[in-house]
């Protein structure tokens, strides 16, 4: 994991804890934004509703939650990458064979992760930050892709 510096590392877990102080009400952000912003992402989500008052409704909410405690446990795993690979490849892999979610989807969520950051931390989401988030995104993505690439391939 070449790619990630010790400031990068230590940039992500100082942001990170800020977030995940409320992961239901963040990964809740993450989930009505994605809808927002990527709407044809809608379809892979059979149960949890997709449209109406989102803010209020319980399965909105655990599933945020549920993608800010698989995000939690890669940051947990910043020194450990072969761990967090693990991660990635289980959830790479129930997402491409259960719920049929195309490898791209992974970007948008990434995407907006990167928006309900930058709204969280305000200043403090400099261009460090921003950058050492970038750079971590582009690890999992990378991961994820792999995963995905090989399970087409057995």
């Amino acid at each position: 994991m070449a790619l990630l510096t010790e400031a990068d590392k230590k940039n992500i877990r100082c942001t990170w804890a800020k977030l995940f102080e409320n992961p239901e009400e963040h990964g809740k952000s993450i989930v009505i934004k994605l809808f927002t912003d990527y709407p044809e992402t809608k379809k892979y989500f059979k149960t949890i509703p997709t449209e109406g008052n989102l803010q209020a409704n319980p399965l909105v909410r655990f599933h945020g939650r549920r993608v800010m405690v698989a995000v939690n446990q890669v940051v947990e795993n910043l020194d450990n990458w072969k761990q967090a690979c693990r991660i990635l490849d289980r959830l790479a892999d129930k997402h491409r064979t259960s719920h049929n979610v195309e490898v791209e989807n992974f970007q948008y969520i990434f995407q907006v992760m990167e928006c309900v950051l930058r709204n969280v931390l305000g200043n403090e989401f400099n261009s460090r930050v921003s950058t050492s988030w970038k750079k971590l995104f582009t690890l999992l993505f990378e991961q994820i892709e792999e995963t995905y690439g090989s399970s087409s391939q057995s």
